[in-house]
């Protein structure tokens, strides 16, 4: 059975016995004449094969390509205004305030500590507040030991007004709210602050597998070709065709590259170096996947699942962070999450969203069907727009052990937040490769090889004299995630 775009939503892929395999129309010369029709095309069929996965929706965006096999690294501007935590209030002696003291009243100047220098003279300040209760500071942060300290007075006409003990307990935190400087022959305005960039890192990891076919299995059929076919560039029906462990072997390579790129952990050091060695003595350099790369802080756990939590989230996401344009979402689920997020998605609509052209009407009696829809994308408030795209990953068996109360795996409940917008001019989440290291595949030929498989009675070169022949395939790739806080997770409890 071919497999065409005609018959994309049902591909099958059946394995037949091929005439004339020691024939020049054999893998070797159809790579060798359409080479990159061919590629393009494989990679299409493993796409159909294990169906959407991490690799096929970074590959919709533009790849980030390094000069070298390398650590790389970016930056990550952080917000330029922030608030920081008071150390401590005290009197111009520094001695701290008791409980029943009235700091500020009637026009008093009084001492806060920070542990960073971000204020200056003339600045407004506010802390928890910050509509009852702003401060001047009268001087530019003197360095004592490890903090900086400001003499300060309120900004009332108030002379009764005072600071309680509860807005000035170490770790209130306090911002900019403007300056202030006298109308007549002022003196000082207040400086600029500065936060300079987070600087990113991360780095690809080698992934490498292999395989030994042994050259009996060819006559025993127990590889024979599989075919496939397939619509050209010029759209005309062509047919070509893959030994059944070749096939297999690059199905199995993806979907490990495919974990790699989503689960995969960083093993460097904080020194720089290492944890794990190979064979060779050499250093394995593994980079960090996706989910590594999300913070911490954007994790949250839940019990029951409902959208508005969903779209409250990714809302926490995007506040202060995105304009309303760019606030849309990919949530990468199991099976069982696009269950539960389809059924809440079609509750919070509620009725008078649905569609009442899916019951029908049977000739001959009052019998009716009834098709539920699938929900895969939701629109709400503040422009978030969701979309939702199943991972494999999130349910297999063979990886997740653990279930959920209400039915599968507990991984396939969990949802995965990815924000790929603009970030820098570049996808926020990109695929990473090298220019000089692209995906390697080859064989290492014997007695017999896919390009000779039945001998053809003169005499060739081998590699190797064992009656078979190795296939190797390797690969680069790591995954940048240009701003972290722009991902997150729901994760059910039982996971926790």
């Amino acid at each position: 059975m071919s497999v065409s775009k005609s018959s994309f939503p049902s591909i099958r892929v059946e394995s037949k016995d091929w005439a004339g395999l020691t024939t020049r129309n054999h893998l070797g010369a159809l790579f060798g004449e359409q080479p990159e029709m061919i590629g393009d095309f494989i990679s299409r069929l493993e796409y159909l094969d294990l169906g959407e996965d991490l690799i096929s929706y970074m590959e919709q965006y533009p790849t980030y390509y390094l000069d070298d096999d390398k650590e790389f690294e970016w930056l990550l501007q952080g917000a330029e205004e922030k608030n920081i935590p008071l150390v401590k209030a005290t009197d111009l002696s520094g001695s701290e305030f008791a409980a029943t003291d009235e700091v500020g009243k009637h026009g008093q100047r009084f001492m806060l500590w920070f542990s960073e220098k971000l204020f200056f003279q003339q600045h407004v300040i506010v802390g928890e507040n910050p509509d009852l209760y702003k401060v001047l500071l009268r001087t530019d942060g003197e360095q004592r030991g490890a903090y900086f300290v400001y003499e300060a007075e309120l900004v009332t006409g108030n002379t009764e007004l005072y600071l309680p003990p509860e807005e000035i307990e170490a770790g209130t935190r306090w911002s900019v709210e403007y300056s202030l400087s006298e109308q007549t022959l002022s003196k000082k305005g207040s400086d600029l602050s500065f936060t300079s960039p987070f600087r990113m890192a991360n780095r690809m990891s080698f992934i490498r597998k292999e395989h030994t076919v042994p050259g009996d299995m060819i006559n025993k059929k127990e590889n024979s070709p599989v075919v496939f076919g397939v619509h050209g560039k010029d759209n005309k029906p062509i047919k070509t065709w893959l030994n059944k462990l070749d096939w297999e072997f690059r199905r199995q390579f993806r979907r490990e590259k495919a974990k790699l790129l989503m689960f995969g952990q960083s093993n460097r050091r904080a020194d720089g170096t290492y944890a794990n060695l190979g064979d060779s003595g050499y250093e394995i350099k593994a980079g960090m996947g996706l989910r590594e790369q999300i913070s911490p802080s954007n994790v949250l756990y839940y019990n029951k699942f409902n959208i508005e939590t969903l779209v409250d989230y990714c809302l926490s996401l995007s506040v202060g962070k995105l304009p309303e344009d760019s606030r849309r979402f990919v949530i990468g689920t199991g099976e069982h999450g696009l269950k539960v997020i389809s059924r809440e998605i079609e509750r919070y609509a509620s009725s008078s969203a649905l569609d009442y052209d899916r019951i029908t009407g049977i000739t001959g009696g009052s019998k009716a069907s009834f098709q539920r829809p699938q929900y895969v994308k939701l629109a709400d408030i503040n422009g978030i727009r969701l979309e939702f795209m199943h991972i494999p990953q999130y349910d297999d068996a063979v990886r997740n052990k653990i279930t959920h109360p209400d039915g599968g795996l507990a991984e396939s409940h969990r949802m995965t937040i990815m924000d790929f917008g603009s970030s820098q001019g570049a996808p926020n989440i990109q695929l990473v490769r090298s220019k000089n290291n692209p995906e390697q595949f080859g064989y290492l030929p014997g007695l017999r090889d896919p390009y000779s498989p039945g001998g053809q009675g003169t005499p060739k070169i081998m590699a190797s004299k064992v009656d078979g022949y190795e296939i190797t395939k390797a690969d680069w790739a790591g995954v940048m995630v240009r701003n972290p806080m722009r991902l997150g997770e729901l994760i059910p409890n039982v996971l926790g």
